[in-house]
């Protein structure tokens, strides 16, 4: 009965012109399903990915187990997804610096995103804004860059460390302008350093800070997406005074390499539905992103490119982090 049944499978498969992988993607999930995100827990990856993924669990009819594994910049946990089984049930919840800013930075990374992750798709875009303290001079960019050209170097700016976004944006801005500003990296939170004015401006993702401006404790100068953000409109971007400065943060899904085509084509179907779906999209906002939902070739298109740009600014700026 029992190579019958298998056999009566297979002439089935064979009818609607499916081959046996494509039965074993017709069934999947049948689990639950590990996803690994490479940061600290109650960071802005981890509590994206606990919401994101809470509802795709519904949507496919398995849990999502999140699981969070810092350490590196990103690499170990992303690492660890390069080197798992491709078979669907471990995931990576990421963000832009582990494919696009890692690459150049590290001579021995032991992944290539390219070449083994597999992209699901995008799901929220983050922006950034130039913030500054409240009795820093300059309130605009175009004051900054004065600023900068008068007085080379004499401006600082904090990070949280060589090679994150915020300080590879500050030497894209430099890179643009023809300037210098002195970079200082922090190991931790640099806020409470720049409300005491001891740095005097740092590139910051605007939901972290959001509360900072409007309690009034600091200043925008501008924000760094390509267009004004409805949470603040009336914040120019930097390109307004730098055409072409673009510095956009965003997370997204992979999967190992190989990987079945039938199974990531099903995990983005479901994912771009639940980012698409009106309760989704009012959270995410809410929380000061902006909600995207891409087809996995996107996200493809997003890192080639942005890694080439980045390869090139490490370059320039001589920076290696091994």
């Amino acid at each position: 009965m029992q190579t019958l049944g298998a056999g009566l499978a297979l002439a089935l498969c064979a009818a609607l012109g499916l081959g046996p992988a494509d039965a074993r993607a017709d069934a999947y999930p049948s689990r639950p399903i590990r996803v690994i995100v490479p940061s600290s827990p109650g960071g802005s990856p981890d509590v994206l990915a606990r919401i994101v993924c809470a509802a795709l669990g519904k949507e496919l009819g398995q849990a999502m187990v999140v699981e969070t594994l810092p350490g590196a910049a990103g690499i170990v946990g992303t690492n660890k997804v390069a080197q798992a089984t491709p078979d669907g049930y471990t995931l990576l919840y990421g963000f832009n610096q582990i494919a696009t800013m890692n690459p150049p930075l590290y001579k021995d990374l032991p992944y290539q995103p390219e070449r083994d992750l597999a992209p699901i798709g995008l799901t929220l875009n983050l922006g950034y804004m130039w913030i500054a303290n409240e009795s820093f001079g300059p309130s605009s960019i175009a004051e900054l860059i004065a600023l900068n050209r008068a007085r080379p170097g004499s401006v600082n700016y904090a990070s949280t460390g060589p090679g994150s976004a915020a300080h590879l944006g500050g030497l894209l801005l430099e890179r643009m302008t023809g300037t210098r500003m002195t970079h200082v990296p922090y190991r931790s939170n640099t806020t409470p350093d720049l409300l005491a004015n001891v740095v005097q401006l740092k590139l910051d993702p605007v939901a972290a800070s959001i509360g900072l401006v409007k309690s009034g404790k600091v200043k925008v100068l501008a924000v760094s997406s390509p267009r004004r953000l409805a949470v603040l409109p009336d914040v120019p971007t930097v390109a307004e005074t730098v055409p072409g400065y673009e510095m956009t943060g965003w997370q997204g899904l992979w999967a190992p390499a190989g990987t079945p085509d039938a199974i990531v084509r099903q995990l983005n179907a479901a994912m771009v539905k639940v980012i698409h779906a009106p309760e989704m999209q009012k959270r995410i906002q809410e929380l000061g992103y902006e909600p995207v939902g891409s087809t996995p070739g996107e996200m493809a298109a997003r890192i080639h490119s942005e890694l080439q740009q980045w390869a090139g600014i490490v370059k320039q700026a001589n920076l290696k982090l091994d």
